[in-house]
């Protein structure tokens, strides 16, 4: 397939025979697995109905279940427009090079974490790294070809066969296969030999190194959490100084923690200073210098300034941010109240 092929085109390359192990689909069970193909293709296309969630919850926060509104599933589920929207400055959060296999990570001690939203896959910070398990039902030739491919859908498309590179990256070894079953991110049915002609199959009809065929949030690899909070909180500063992409603090201890820990050591530099200009106040000849004594007092002053500013900033920012959610909180609750009351007299009005 060529990299300019139209999802028409890419729908009918996703959707060969599914008796050749060769020119399997995604999600084609190759020869060498199970009884054969045959049996082995039926095991996975019943299977990926079963490994769907049971619910999601749709943008203007609807309980719906996945199986009656798979569309509506597959569009909250491949949503990668929180990154999409802030793809130029995406530079700031990491390098446009793949991502690194999995025992590199662990290699350079990162802790794997779960997620299940997409947009969170392969975002990292301190020694975290956020990967979305693969589920089953992404590996199935069946649900691709009624579900992702098409013109219609080839949103969806991109966004799902970039997250197909992205484990491409992951698992380049069978040491990196056993480091994603240990951490439950890979159906058990997928063994090296598996992957391995899954990846010869998928590598034809996917341009591994112009990636123009999937989403660009997949021209990066891994992204630096924090920059990206930062990015957001420049960038839409009056909808998500607060809160930024993703808002991981429980508590105002940690946010404190994690956001003015460096204040600590810039106080700890003056006591140093303040300290030695003290000593050097008390012998020769400093004691006799008035432009030591001079320097002395604006550091001394400036000292004072500092830390009465950076105290007074602390305090207001607290108050701001404890307001804040607490308004939030109120105006969230009323209008859930609302809605839910709105439904129930649907329900009722319909009831005979």
């Amino acid at each position: 397939m060529t990299p300019d092929a139209g999802p028409e085109r890419m729908e009918a390359n996703l959707a060969p025979t599914k008796t050749s192990s060769r020119d399997a689909a995604p999600g084609a069970l190759p020869e060498s697995q199970g009884t054969g193909a045959s049996a082995g293709v039926a095991r996975l296309a019943a299977a990926y109905i079963n490994s769907l969630p049971t619910i999601f919850k749709t943008e203007n926060g609807q309980i719906e279940l996945v199986e009656g509104d798979i569309k509506g599933f597959l569009e909250k589920e491949l949503d990668l427009s929180r990154l999409n929207i802030i793809h130029g400055h995406l530079w700031m959060a990491g390098r446009p090079l793949r991502a690194h296999p999995l025992h590199r990570y662990k290699l350079m001690g990162f802790e794997l974490l779960h997620t299940q939203q997409m947009d969170l896959h392969l975002l990292k910070f301190s020694n975290k790294l956020l990967v979305k398990p693969l589920p089953e039902w992404m590996l199935s030739y069946d649900f691709w070809k009624e579900h992702i491919c098409g013109s219609e859908k080839s949103h969806l498309y991109k966004s799902a066969s970039g997250f197909i590179v992205s484990w491409v990256w992951l698992l380049c070894t069978p040491l990196d296969l056993k480091l994603a079953h240990d951490q439950s991110l890979l159906p058990s049915f997928v063994t090296w030999h598996w992957w391995k002609d899954f990846i010869q199959d998928f590598y034809k009809h996917i341009d591994m190194n112009a990636l123009d065929q999937v989403n660009m949030r997949y021209h990066f690899g891994d992204l630096r959490l924090g920059r990206i909070n930062s990015i957001y909180r420049s960038r839409f500063l009056f909808t998500h100084f607060v809160r930024g992409y993703l808002y991981g603090y429980n508590r105002y201890a940690v946010f404190f923690q994690r956001n003015f820990g460096w204040i600590l050591v810039v106080f700890v530099f003056f006591s140093l200073v303040l300290s030695a200009m003290q000593v050097g106040i008390g012998v020769e000849p400093a004691a006799g210098s008035m432009a030591f004594i001079r320097a002395s007092y604006g550091f001394v002053v400036f000292s004072m300034v500092s830390v009465a500013g950076v105290l007074g900033s602390v305090g207001l920012l607290f108050f701001y941010i404890y307001f804040y959610n607490m308004a939030k909180a109120i105006s969230h609750a009323k209008s859930e109240r609302k809605r839910r009351k709105l439904l129930a007299d649907k329900r009722k009005a319909k009831a005979p």
